[in-house]
């Protein structure tokens, strides 16, 4: 440790102070660009609302999507670069994209973004090495979510993870903030703990500082240059995810600094707002947030089990399960226009007793827990009849509010006995002739290796014989949104009126509005481009005459 506890308890005194560039949030956008300003002679300054360091990103698992990035290229994989946007642009504007049209049927400010990001990823990644804030090493054998489009002729080594001495493979988000922390702290730059940015102040239309308070005070920091919002979405704010978020989603695994700050902030200067209806997805533990509901709950970046299924109300699987966490939780918001009901926003995730002994492994987003643990939020039976009436009563207990007014069909339980009937049917052959489960790259990577004796399909098993049985309540949450006021190329905020960049500020990370439109384009991309667009802020501060 680098004296950095004693660095990071620092306070600014009744003064005001002032710096070049003031980084406002201390995740992985807000620090690369103190980092990158601060190695280019810039006086900086960062301020984190909370009272600890790295928002969202502490609570991810590190991975760093970056097209073409040198360390694939040293080890023998191309990222061509068209080959690169064709594949962002597929899956971020599915109803526009075009192979072989120009831009790829993307207007100029997408395509610019994309193009930004595969040139510069790779680059900000670069410059956190070279500062010892990032010990980086490709993760070789990590396919993209959808790596098996004809689209993507680069599925391995746009992943990059930091390794070090503690663990030597692959830190977790929460260690890798620490050695963005120290980098931070030993290049001479002040982190200030709990202080929450309120507003900015301008000049003639340039923003030249912000004012926020701390501990119940008043502070004001000047900015000579830029100003740098990098303070998380609006996960944690009601307010704002009622009136952006298209579909029902009102849990999320954030951290609880992404409470929609800068898009008030924002909206106050006018600024243009873009993809605030988009989040990054994954299912989340219901239960854990009904008991403590200003919880981070950490949401589920993996369905571990070969015998395990997900079923609806009715007690059927309508979904592969194996699925990306983004995807499966875009699923659970699927409309019935028939019936006039989101019929999946609540799913029971049912599984046996051989799937919490063999799929129990204690990795982070892994919702199943040893037999050996206690698991409040479980629901138990001796027999699938028995689970199913649990279950029933489970929800019962909840109530509407929190089921979102769902309530169990009068089928469920004849139906979920026939839903497992026909999985295991289907297990003993090692096939899913409905959901392909098992079939894709992602899929399998993701399940982790077959179970001893299953020789057909490493993600599909026969539930037990005989119980017990268990079943976890799913609801669709955020890792993070990522909307908010549209940024360009050079990470500047771009007003509403005219389109032009608001003088002296900047926004990166999920405070910002992506370019990646609904999309998760694969492990890492959420920190890929809060990595990118912090760097870019900070070259374009460093570049000011």
């Amino acid at each position: 440790m680098r004296n950095s506890e004693e660095k990071q308890q620092r306070i600014p005194s009744d003064v005001e102070l002032e710096a070049d560039f003031v980084v406002v949030g201390s995740g992985a956008a807000g620090l690369t660009a103190a980092i990158t300003a601060r190695r280019r002679g810039l006086s900086v300054i960062v301020l984190e609302g909370e009272d600890v360091v790295g928002g969202t990103t502490a609570r991810s698992g590190t991975w760093i999507w970056s097209p073409n990035n040198r360390w694939m290229r040293e080890l023998g994989f191309t990222d061509d670069r068209d080959d690169a946007i064709r594949y962002m642009a597929r899956l971020s504007f599915p109803e526009r994209y075009q192979s072989h049209a120009e831009r790829f049927g993307l207007d100029e400010h997408e395509f610019k973004m994309l193009n930004t990001f595969y040139s510069v990823s790779g680059t900000a990644l670069e410059e956190l090495a070279e500062a010892g804030a990032l010990d980086p090493v490709v993760k070789a054998n990590a396919p993209d979510y959808f790596a098996d489009l004809p689209e993507d002729k680069a599925p391995y080594g746009r992943v990059v993870v930091s390794k070090g001495r503690a663990r030597p493979d692959q830190l977790t988000g929460a260690e890798w903030v620490l050695d963005l922390r120290d980098a931070t702290l030993d290049l001479g730059v002040d982190i200030f703990f709990n202080h929450r940015v309120s507003d900015v102040i301008q000049n003639d239309g340039r923003v030249t500082g912000v004012v926020g308070s701390f501990n119940g005070k008043l502070f004001t920091v000047n900015a000579k240059r830029g100003v740098l919002f990098a303070t998380g979405g609006f996960t944690h704010s009601p307010e704002l995810m009622s009136d952006h978020m298209s579909t029902p989603v009102r849990f999320g695994g954030a951290s609880k600094g992404s409470r929609g700050d800068f898009m008030r902030i924002g909206a106050s200067l006018g600024a243009k707002l873009h993809n605030t209806a988009a989040a990054w997805l994954a299912p989340i533990p219901l239960e854990a947030l009904v008991r403590d509901p200003q919880s981070t709950t950490t949401n589920i970046f993996a369905l571990r089990g070969d015998s395990m299924v997900m079923v609806n109300k009715y007690g059927n699987r309508t979904v592969n399960e194996k699925l990306p966490y983004h995807e499966l939780g875009r699923s659970m918001l699927r409309w019935d226009a028939m019936q006039a009901e989101h019929p999946d926003l609540r799913m029971f995730m049912i599984f046996d007793h051989s799937a919490r002994v063999h799929f129990s492994d204690g990795t982070s987003g892994n919702p199943i827990k040893s037999p050996s643990e206690h698991d409040p939020n479980l629901v138990e039976g001796k027999t699938l009849e028995e689970l199913g009436a649990a279950i029933r009563r489970r929800v019962q207990e909840l109530g509407p509010v929190h089921m979102a007014s769902l309530d169990i069909s009068p089928e469920f339980e004849a139906n979920l006995k026939v839903t497992i009937d026909e999985f295991n049917r289907h297990a003993t052959t090692g096939t899913d002739p409905i959901f392909h489960r098992g079939e894709s790259s992602i899929e399998l990577f993701r399940n982790g290796p077959a179970r001893p004796g299953n020789q057909n399909n490493a993600a599909l098993f026969p539930f037990d014989a005989t119980g017990p049985y268990f079943a976890l309540i799913l609801a669709p949450g955020t890792l993070d949104t990522k909307g908010g006021p549209a940024i360009d190329s050079e990470a500047r905020v771009l007003r509403a009126s005219d389109g032009q960049p608001i003088p002296g500020l900047f926004a990166a990370g999920n405070c910002a509005g992506f370019p990646s439109g609904q999309a998760y384009w694969a492990g890492g991309a959420t920190i890929g481009l809060a990595v990118t667009f912090g760097y870019l802020a900070a070259l374009n501060v460093a570049a000011m005459k």
